[in-house]
């Protein structure tokens, strides 16, 4: 499975990289315009870690604190509160990246389920959201729908990035 990716450098998929970054931003905007959509997890996260996991010619820590500082303009939250929630979890992907790439896409699912658990017990510590009667469950089965996207979304962007010269 990452064998593929060991002669591949991050600047050949440049371009991937930023469309994804931007897929993933327009997703989050989604989320705010339809509340029904409160359980998917922060897509632009899960694209960090996709590229920080796979690639080891960067750390993304550039990435994380830009996309944290456009997640709180998109958000309307403090400036800069995202960016720190990114990079604690890009941080921690960065740590055991190495042992990461080699588990199996179903096992590399739970650790980013646990990542995005964390991601969502600060969230939590940090804005302290108002939650309405019937979404609790939407927001705390977050890391649940993430373990369940990222076999999707990593078979996909595997392919991409192998397509490319």
């Amino acid at each position: 499975m990452t064998e593929s990716f060991i002669n591949i450098r991050s600047s050949q998929v440049r371009w991937l990289i930023l469309i994804s970054y931007l897929i993933g931003l327009i997703i989050d905007s989604m989320v705010l315009l339809y509340s029904s959509l409160e359980f998917l997890p922060p897509m632009t996260l899960i694209a960090l870690l996709y590229w920080s996991g796979h690639f080891l010619d960067r750390t993304y820590f550039v990435s994380a604190f830009l996309l944290g500082v456009l997640a709180d303009t998109l958000y309307q939250t403090t400036l800069g509160a995202h960016a720190l929630l990114y990079s604690i979890i890009l941080f921690m992907m960065v740590r055991n990246r190495l042992q990461f790439r080699t588990y199996p896409r179903w096992q590399q699912a739970f650790i980013i389920g646990i990542y995005l658990l964390i991601y969502q017990i600060l969230n939590t510590i940090f804005f302290s959201p108002v939650l309405e009667e019937g979404r609790f469950f939407a927001y705390w089965s977050m890391p649940v729908i993430g373990i369940l996207i990222w076999p999707i979304l990593s078979t996909l962007l595997n392919k991409l990035s192998q397509s490319q010269p």
